[in-house]
């Protein structure tokens, strides 16, 4: 389980939890108190403060099994792949977009309409570079991180 899939699925159960990362620990603080978290550097480590008080918690059984789930993951699976957009050229319709339904490459917006990709993995980049049908210097090109929600 991805960072961001637990976070989803822990502020569904209730918009009072706050997810909270500090020292690379995912820490779930409800009104203020800390509840649960796992840890960041082990996997399969999970703490419950005040045994009794979680129990309290909104959806606490819920809780447990999301953040069971987080603790089981790899930890190097846990965090999303970067995305980038690939910037060839000035102007709000400069970056670089693959057609889904032929794979061919356009110039446009860094909006993903249907059937257009524009955010890229470092692994997709560089599969994208070794494609003789795209002709970009890509010394020249430049990376824009994509804004994570």
């Amino acid at each position: 389980m991805k960072y961001s899939e637990a976070t989803k699925q822990i502020k569904a159960l209730s918009s009072k939890y706050r997810i909270d990362r500090c020292d690379g620990d995912f820490n779930v603080v409800y009104k203020s108190t800390q509840g649960i978290f796992v840890d960041g550097t082990y996997r399969y480590e999970m703490c419950v403060g005040n045994r009794k008080e979680f129990s309290k918690l909104p959806f606490s059984d819920k809780l447990y099994m999301i953040l069971s789930e987080l603790a089981m993951t790899p930890l190097d699976e846990r965090v999303e792949e970067r995305k980038r957009y690939v910037k060839i050229c000035d102007g709000s319709l400069g970056y670089l977009n693959i057609k889904s339904s032929n794979n061919k490459m356009i110039v446009d917006s860094q909006d993903d309409a249907c059937g257009i990709k524009t955010k890229f993995t470092d692994k997709e980049i560089e599969q994208l570079k070794k494609r003789d049908d795209i002709p970009l210097d890509w010394n020249k090109v430049h990376f824009e991180d994509v804004e994570v929600d």
